[in-house]
């Protein structure tokens, strides 16, 4: 196994563990269902997080998907990782 696979697979699995000790619902497939997160590592970039919900919410919900956003870059920062958005902030990829 690659070493860098290795550390990025673990990175991911202690992001996820401190998510749900967070609270926050994480799914087990790299797709998010509606209010729950996907999560998954990106060998290019990091873990990647990213909060469910359809399409058309997407516009009618950019309060809530600005505090849900707020608070997953909370509970990452305050765990000692670093977070950077992407995709217009559709996406919060940790890389550390």
């Amino acid at each position: 196994m690659d070493i860098a696979t290795s550390a990025g697979q673990d990175l991911e699995r202690t992001v996820r563990h401190e998510l749900m000790d967070a609270g926050f619902t994480v799914e087990p497939s790299l797709m998010s269902a509606d209010g729950g997160l996907g999560v998954w590592h990106d060998p290019t970039r990091g873990v990647v997080v990213t909060w469910g919900t359809s399409a058309d919410q997407l516009v009618r919900h950019a309060t809530i998907r600005s505090a849900v956003l707020l608070a997953l870059r909370t509970v990452l920062i305050e765990a000692g990782h670093q977070v950077r958005e992407d995709f217009n902030g559709l996406e919060l990829v940790v890389t550390a």
